[in-house]
């Protein structure tokens, strides 16, 4: 049996993501948009985390990843007034996936991956 998902509320979403961004920055994520009207998009796989916010002022989620090269900001996925947001597991520092669901009925599906491996040291 899989562990459940939970839908923080809406005053929870900024203290989660920075707990989030805390424990995962550099980590691999895939972003998958899975829209009724356009289908299903990878726009990012395993590319490594720089942030995750969301900004109460402008309701507005943003999720920023690097690029492989190390190069900031590579990619800024936002989704503005988002109306559901769940996490799977429920637990900030544990989670793996992210389902930030649009008015528009959009998710943006965030997957994060297990860091790689350290090298061995000589």
């Amino acid at each position: 049996m899989s562990p459940p998902t939970r839908q923080p509320v809406r005053q929870e979403w900024p203290t989660h993501f920075a707990t989030i961004t805390e424990d995962t920055a550099g980590t691999p994520v895939t972003i998958e948009i899975i829209s009724p009207e356009f289908g299903t998009k990878i726009e990012a796989d395993e590319m490594p985390l720089d942030s995750m916010t969301f900004d109460e002022r402008d309701d507005t989620f943003i999720i920023a990843v690097n690029s492989r090269d190390g190069q900031e900001d590579a990619l800024r996925h936002i989704v503005e007034h988002p109306w559901k947001i769940t996490f799977d597991p429920p637990a900030p520092m544990a989670v793996r996936t992210i389902d930030v669901e649009g008015p528009d009925g959009a998710h943006s599906l965030v997957t994060l991956h297990s860091r790689p491996a350290l090298p061995e040291a000589d």
